[in-house]
């Protein structure tokens, strides 16, 4: 429900973005939620076919400098075991975002402003996990094209929603692990 109230204060608010804050680019069109919500099947694909590298290369930039590839393995073989296969799972809105519009994780890190958006709502279905669970993923847009740019959809080992982070965030934080690309 929480996702829900969220997703619907998102679109009640989306068309009034515009011009009006500088910071923000302009929100994605149908074209670049089309292909957002491309770049998300092929993060989740690679999911699902167990080819992790392939899947943290269609994460953002800013995310695989705080999870190297070593990292990102550990998490999804982690959810892979617990949660069991994804057997499907189903995209019911999406939608462009500010980040200002987007759930912080909760330790209280939120979604960088000034990187274009894409929110969707996503119904899960897992071969452990019960019952079937509303997840979000955010889609990001970089020199790189749309990439993953962090939500709760298949990111349970890593303790809290993943986002991309603000800078004050990024400036709080040294990696105390390896950021090897």
């Amino acid at each position: 429900m929480f996702v829900m109230r969220i997703f619907t204060a998102l679109l009640a608010g989306i068309f009034a973005i515009g011009a009006a804050n500088a910071k923000e680019p302009d929100p994605a069109t149908i074209e670049e939620v089309a292909a957002a919500t491309a770049t998300l099947k092929e993060w989740t694909s690679a999911f699902q076919a167990g080819d992790y590298r392939a899947q943290w290369l269609l994460t953002d930039a800013r995310i695989r400098h705080w999870h190297d590839r070593k990292r990102w393995k550990g998490w999804m073989t982690k959810a892979a075991r617990r949660d069991g296969a994804l057997l499907s799972y189903e995209i019911e809105a999406a939608a462009p975002a500010r980040a200002a519009d987007l759930p912080c994780t909760e330790m209280g890190h939120c979604f960088r402003e000034g990187v274009k958006y894409v929110i969707f709502l996503i119904r899960s279905d897992y071969e452990i996990a019960e019952p079937a669970q509303p997840e979000f993923a955010v889609m990001a847009y970089s020199d790189e094209g749309w990439r993953f740019g962090g939500g709760s959809f298949l990111n349970r080992p890593m303790g809290e929603t993943s986002v991309i982070m603000t800078v004050q965030d990024e400036r709080r934080y040294k990696p105390g692990f390896s950021v090897r690309q």
